[in-house]
């Protein structure tokens, strides 16, 4: 009877547990997809219009430099300097006509000398020749000839768009003077180009965005929706109007003053929300009809090939822990996983019958003496560097002594120095002071990392101090954050001779694991890499780190592989590299640091393997651990 009710108890909580499942998985997906991926296909549309508009500007302003780069190409030219002084009469008949305006695209070129006086000047606009009064902007006293006719820099110019009768024009205005940009500055050199239906179709064009553009009136209210126009510097404002199949994103253009010229309009089609549309839905569907089919078929199958047998063994279990007897055997015959679960639970349980007794005797002086193996060995790793920045420190504080700046100082005081020596001795006692604060610097660092291993140190015992008795806090961690701090453990030399390389995928990925038992780890393996390329006077003297997210028995794990040219190792020793005692290092070592390091990641879910290709071609050890939400950040 008992056994009745607790199959249909575990039976009721498969149903209830895959009904919820797919119920509380159907509502985040929809949230999902409503709430997520449809916005952000919306925003990514907006994203769109704004990124069309800015281009459509954007292109506007390349006409102008380009226009600028031709106005000053002309305004520098030793031919122009000597006509508008009226050295040089042939210039009008070479250059000074109509064809020139259209090869260059200009709608305006007038010269001016310096007395403000035209010297020569048209405008082809609609297939005629004009002159520049007819754009009402060049008359004297109007404000823009002012601002476009005077010029008192040889370098200095004048580009931007302007109201004109004839319509909006881009125009540019450099000084004339000599090609080599010298002075005197003999007059002003104006282009200009009207943004007429003409050049709309080639921005149109060239850009591939339906772009137009309307002049705003003085003082039009329309421009007071815009804080900041497209041309002008610092965020710009830009208004979209969301119809049901397009998007139009218009921005303000501004003047030579700064005041509103232009209301620039990019229409984009509504494509991404109308795809965003049709996969949300196609999405929802396919789910719905898959959430069922799996639900159906993990129900059905969990409870004929798991739960059932499952239960056999749940049962046979909790006799053994009732009568404590470990010579108890199941005798599953069933020839799938589960009968061979089945029977080496049997032959576990007697091997533990055996090794119970000498377990209770001897692990409780084998923990402790490991402990405080493994903690020495840790803060001798972390003490290499730190012995290593004091000493560097020590010669950083050192160099100001060898400087002669007081000899220097007392000869310069001298009554007898030559002017000559003199200029010697402060240049002398200018470098001595740059190479002091270089020095300086220099000491910052080497305090700044003898600091943080220090730190380190204090961790290490603190850690061990706090928790010993009690099993390491895991958390989320960033591997860039692990691994900057545990490279700290290669020695720091004026000339680096061993290179290290990060490879960039390591900035994406997390994991979940012990902070300080993961930096012990890690600086353990770079210390063991450091070590044997200097055994192993290896031509290529390089560690290099990488990171990548595995599927391992279901399961998302972060393989960090730590890469040497070093002197590696041979098969026999890839066998026994992780056991206790065992040492590749010649001398007096211990071999701990791989021992521990492998009983470290072990406690953390994780776990270290080594490979070689054989001794002289150096080593890579992988160590796995679980990712933090699939192991990006």
């Amino acid at each position: 009877m008992s056994n009745r009710v607790a199959r249909k108890s575990l039976q009721e909580k498969v149903s209830l547990t895959l009904t919820g499942v797919m119920a509380v998985l159907a509502l985040v997906i929809y949230s999902t997809l409503d709430g997520v991926i449809a916005p952000a296909f919306d925003q990514l549309e907006i994203s769109e219009a704004r990124t069309n508009l800015i281009r459509a500007e954007r292109a506007i302003q390349n006409d102008l430099r380009n226009l600028s780069a031709i106005t000053g190409d002309w305004g520098l030219w030793d031919d122009a300097f000597d006509f508008v002084r009226g050295e040089y009469p042939a210039f009008r008949d070479s250059n000074l006509n109509r064809p020139t305006l259209a090869n260059l695209g200009l709608n305006l070129l007038a010269v001016y000398d310096t007395d403000r006086n035209l010297v020569w000047g048209q405008v082809f606009h609609d297939d005629e020749n004009l002159g520049p009064d007819s754009l009402q902007i060049l008359e004297p006293g109007m404000t823009t000839a002012d601002y476009l006719l005077e010029h008192t820099d040889a370098s200095g110019h004048v580009d931007g768009l302007v109201r004109t009768a004839l319509g909006p024009m881009m125009i540019s205005s450099w000084p004339i003077a000599h090609s080599d940009g010298s002075g005197p500055i003999s007059g002003a050199m104006i282009m200009g180009q009207l943004m007429d239906d003409a050049r709309t179709s080639v921005l149109r064009e060239r850009t591939e965005v339906r772009l137009s553009w309307q002049q705003i009136e003085p003082n039009a209210s329309i421009a007071r929706e815009y804080q900041a126009a497209l041309n002008a510097s610092g965020n710009v404002t830009v208004i979209h109007k969301t119809a049901e199949n397009e998007i139009s994103s218009t921005g303000l253009l501004v003047d030579l003053f700064g005041d509103p010229l232009l209301q620039l309009q990019v229409v984009t089609p509504r494509n991404i929300s109308i795809l965003g549309k049709n996969t949300v839905s196609g999405a929802l569907l396919f789910l719905g009809l898959a959430a069922l089919i799996v639900s159906f078929m993990t129900w059905f199958l969990l409870r004929r090939i798991i739960v059932l047998p499952l239960e056999g063994l749940a049962s046979h279990i909790q006799a053994i822990r009732k009568s404590g007897d470990l010579t108890h055997k199941l005798n599953d015959i069933r020839n799938d996983e589960i009968g061979e679960l089945a029977s080496e639970f049997d032959q576990l349980t007697g091997e533990l019958h055996e090794a119970r007794k000498l377990l209770l005797d001897q692990s409780f002086k084998a923990g402790k003496a490991d402990n405080a193996a493994e903690v020495l060995h840790n803060i001798r790793n972390a003490m290499t560097p730190l012995i290593n920045g004091i000493d560097r420190l020590a010669k950083n504080l050192g160099a100001a002594g060898k400087l002669r700046v007081k000899q220097a100082v007392e000869e310069l005081t001298s009554p007898d120095c030559p002017a000559d020596r003199e200029v010697k001795l402060f240049k002398y006692i200018e470098s001595a002071f740059s190479h002091i604060e270089a020095t300086n610097a220099d000491a910052a660092d080497n305090l700044g990392v003898a600091s943080k291993q220090a730190r380190q140190v204090e961790a290490i015992l603190a850690d061990q101090e706090k928790y010993a008795h009690v099993a390491p806090v895991i958390e989320k961690l960033s591997l860039d954050e692990v691994l900057d701090e545990a490279v700290l453990v290669i020695p720091r030399i004026d000339e680096p001779d061993v290179e290290l390389s990060l490879e960039a995928g390591i900035r994406t990925l997390s994991v979940r694991a012990h902070r300080v038992g993961l930096l012990q780890v890690m600086g353990n393996l770079i210390l063991n890499a450091y070590e044997s390329i200097e055994r192993s006077n290896a031509g290529v003297r390089r560690i290099a780190l990488n990171a990548r997210e595995e599927l391992i028995d279901d399961r998302k794990m972060v393989r960090v592989t730590v890469s040497d040219t070093g002197s590696g190792f041979d098969a026999e020793t890839s066998e026994k590299i992780f056991q206790r005692g065992f040492s590749s290092k010649e001398g007096n070592f211990s071999g701990l640091g791989l021992h521990w390091c492998a009983n470290a990641l072990a406690a953390m879910g994780g776990r270290i393997q080594a490979e070689s290709d054989g001794p002289g071609r150096g080593a890579a050890f992988h160590v796995l651990l679980p990712a933090a939400q699939g192991g990006l950040t």
